[in-house]
């Protein structure tokens, strides 16, 4: 039987005909996905299932075929009323989707989730996945070395799983001189995901919520201000060119000149256990009036002359790349 415990009244769709949160959502739909598996291995003569919440896209040993039955499910969802106490799921088998043009989720409350979970919905051929619209949950997608595209703030989507190449998940490409900043604004939720160079906000404002993801040089926004729990970046990455204005940054690591490394630690940001490489944490030519504590500079000396302990600037128990602390004040 299924590891997930499922209670109509606690989980199940509109339950209590209030919207599902996120996490409810979750467990549902991996509870219906392993009920659908364990139905599918005991019969032989196992059709592919719909119902008036959901659309299950059965994969061949074609991936454009697959990537047609795709498309289709999610033209079909769109004609059930999706709404907030409507929400529509789309359960992809694992196998790869060619597709030759990008394919964009455009409707909210439509879900696309892998049927199992894991990132196993493999997008191929020359297009991409786009996030063109807000209120939805994607779960497993991976669109291999192609930009996993985000454009616009869609401060109520969460992906989960899912992995992309550079600048996925609203980066955008390096700034050239004399054009105006390129970057996106990214107040999603990301869980489990991972990207390339440029990818979560790259050269732009990360002000969402990233759980455990990845990331290339360039990552997590030029401005933060957001929730981000143990992630990995690059060079470069969470505030490079500009500033962490708030939010909280908790056991992330770096390589050289991250974490605000030209700009501010503003209050009232939280650095907790971070790990940063040379010129990381505003050794700059930048003030921190934020917290830090516990970081771990790998090359070099926490200055000390950068904190404004006036207005609430202070280290605790930072690790120089000696092993040396410095708390100030």
């Amino acid at each position: 039987m299924s590891q997930y415990t499922f209670t109509t009244r606690e989980y199940g769709p509109n339950a209590k005909g209030e919207p599902l949160n996120f996490e409810d959502l979750d467990y549902s739909l991996l509870f219906l996905s392993e009920s659908i598996n364990e139905l599918a291995a005991s019969s032989s003569s196992y059709i592919p299932l719909s119902g008036s919440n959901y659309l299950i896209v059965p994969a061949t040993g074609n991936p454009s075929v697959n990537a047609l039955a795709f498309s289709a499910s999610y033209a079909l969802a769109k004609t059930l009323s999706p709404s907030a106490t409507n929400r529509i799921a789309v359960l992809a088998y694992p196998g790869k989707y060619t597709f030759s043009s990008d394919f964009t989720l455009d409707t909210e409350y439509i879900d696309v989730v892998s049927i199992t979970g894991e990132r196993d919905i493999y997008v191929t051929g020359s297009g991409t996945i786009i996030i063109g619209n807000d209120n939805m949950l994607v779960r497993g997608i991976d669109v291999d070395v192609k930009n996993f595209t985000m454009t616009g703030s869609l401060q109520f989507v969460t992906l989960k799983n899912c992995k992309g190449g550079d600048e996925s998940f609203g980066g955008a490409p390096t700034p050239q001189p004399g054009i105006p900043f390129p970057g996106y604004t990214m107040a999603s939720t990301f869980i489990d995901c991972e990207g390339g160079n440029r990818s979560f906000a790259g050269y732009g404002s990360a002000y969402g919520t990233f759980i455990n993801c990845v990331g290339g040089d360039n990552s997590f926004g030029d401005f933060c201000n957001g929730t981000f729990i143990d992630c990995i970046g690059g060079d470069y990455s969470f505030g490079y060119t500009y500033n962490i204005e708030g939010g909280i940054i908790e056991n992330c690591t770096a390589g050289i000149d991250s974490f605000a490394p030209n700009g501010n630690i503003q209050s009232p940001s939280i650095l907790k256990n971070c790990t940063g490489g040379q010129n990381s944490f505003a050794q700059g030519l930048g003030t921190i009036t934020g917290l830090l504590t516990g970081c771990q500079l790998t090359s070099g000396f926490f200055n000390t002359a950068n904190v404004d302990n006036i207005n609430g600037g202070k280290l605790v128990n930072c690790v120089n790349s000696d092993n040396s602390i410095t708390t100030f004040p």
